[in-house]
């Protein structure tokens, strides 16, 4: 997933299949608002599954997967707080060259 334009209201996805050879990747749009149902969905989701975790027994091959399951959950939702802190990038303003102090001695 990739912000493309975080400075408007929403932005855009880029979705890729690595199967689909010469396509060309679509654009999705997404607001905040998606992104926050999106991480309420998956914390729900991690919930649920240490609720099963802790059912299942000791050392089982369902333990395993659910630890692997709620690791990846873990840094998904991860990724999705950073892109939803993250700030514009700052512009330059050329003006602002004009007015930095003389070099040090």
């Amino acid at each position: 997933m990739q912000f493309v334009s975080p400075l408007q209201g929403h932005s855009s996805v880029v979705l890729s299949s690595e199967a689909a050879g010469s396509e060309v990747p679509q654009a999705t749009d997404v607001t905040p608002e998606d992104v926050h149902q999106m991480i309420i969905y998956l914390r729900k989701a991690k919930d649920r599954a240490i609720a099963i975790r802790e059912q299942s027994p000791a050392g089982s091959y369902m333990e395993s997967v659910l630890v692997r399951t709620i690791d990846g959950i873990t840094l998904e939702l991860s990724q999705l707080d950073y892109l939803l802190a993250r700030s514009p990038v700052k512009v330059v303003d050329p003006n602002l060259s004009a007015r930095r102090m003389r070099p040090a001695i």
